[in-house]
């Protein structure tokens, strides 16, 4: 019977062997694959000698006089063009109407237009208007009336002969969040 130590010995040879084998063939492949890039680079350069000689040849000053007359006719400039004068030199066209430059947000005009008051007596101080400023919105509602029913009364043109707006410059301020339903169409009649 073989011994334990041979049947060893045999299998150590054996794998070598097939190491060396794979390892040869592993290194036979990486040499043609050098020679094919090897000779793709060759190919390359001489691509690119060719490629140089088609373009000195392409740009010798005979060939491109002839080109010159073949598609652009171009020709050398003559001592007439250089001496011009003022005169000579046509002028601008005027330049198109612009429109006018947009109004930079921090100085926006904001029209203003003043409402007659009704003949009715401004309100006073203790209904918790300042008798003062005119407020014909502030007159025809009650504490208790809801600005969706004032809504109408607000929406109607008024029947006199129009005033004249005033422009008054109104810095655009962060809009304020309307705790209420009534806040929200407050402020949409202020900004209108």
């Amino acid at each position: 019977m073989i011994g334990v130590g041979t049947l060893f010995w045999l299998v150590l040879v054996s794998a070598t062997g097939f190491a060396m084998f794979g390892v040869k063939y592993q290194v036979q492949a990486l040499e043609d694959e050098l020679a094919r890039t090897r000779r793709a680079i060759t190919a390359e350069e001489h691509e690119i000698r060719v490629l140089d000689a088609e373009w000195a040849y392409l740009t010798r000053p005979e060939t491109l006089e002839g080109m010159n007359r073949r598609f652009m006719s171009l020709a050398p400039i003559s001592t007439k063009q250089l001496h011009t004068t003022v005169a000579d030199i046509p002028l601008r066209p005027p330049p198109p109407a612009a429109p006018p430059p947009p109004v930079p947000e921090e100085a926006a005009v904001v029209a203003v237009a003043e409402i007659p008051m009704p003949p009715a007596a401004p309100p006073s101080a203790a209904e918790g208007v300042p008798s003062g400023i005119p407020a014909p919105v502030a007159a025809e509602r009650s504490p208790t009336q809801s600005a969706l029913r004032v809504m109408p009364a607000l929406l109607e043109k008024p029947t006199g002969r129009p005033q004249l707006a005033k422009a008054v410059a109104v810095k655009p301020t962060a809009p304020r969040r309307a705790k209420s339903l009534d806040d929200l169409i407050s402020q949409i009649m202020a900004s209108r």
